[in-house]
């Protein structure tokens, strides 16, 4: 019997490691849906601190700050969010919600993205 390895390639991004690095990288961290989801997870962690969230609280903010920074990306023209329509810049954040979550990885988020018609280059306004 042939056992044929199975090669898994992943898009990696640490979250910034401070404000600076987030504001000074901006095209790094909105470019991809990988780079949101690691600005989600470092703005998230901060609000949740603020704000003293728990429990499904902290999953509902990761969420409400992954859709922002889509809307404030598509409103800024940046990147693949310029091209994005409305109900797709709220798909895009809450599947970066979900990343940043920890629910599903980056593979399986541009997967389901594409087999519902929104993989890249196929969203047009």
């Amino acid at each position: 019997m042939l056992v044929t390895p199975l090669l898994l390639v992943a898009q990696v991004i640490e979250p910034p490691a401070n404000w600076l690095d987030l504001l000074a990288n901006i095209d790094k961290w909105l470019g991809t849906i990988a780079g949101i989801s690691a600005a989600t997870i470092f703005i998230a962690a901060f609000l949740n601190k603020v704000l003293k969230t728990v429990g499904f609280f902290k999953q509902l903010v990761a969420w409400g700050v992954s859709i922002l920074l889509l809307v404030i990306g598509n409103f800024a023209n940046m990147g693949f969010m310029a091209e994005l329509s409305w109900l797709h810049t709220i798909i895009y954040g809450v599947a970066a919600g979900f990343v940043a979550n920890g629910i599903f990885d980056i593979e399986l988020v541009k997967r389901l993205l594409a087999a519902i018609g929104l993989g890249a280059g196929a969203v047009k306004k």
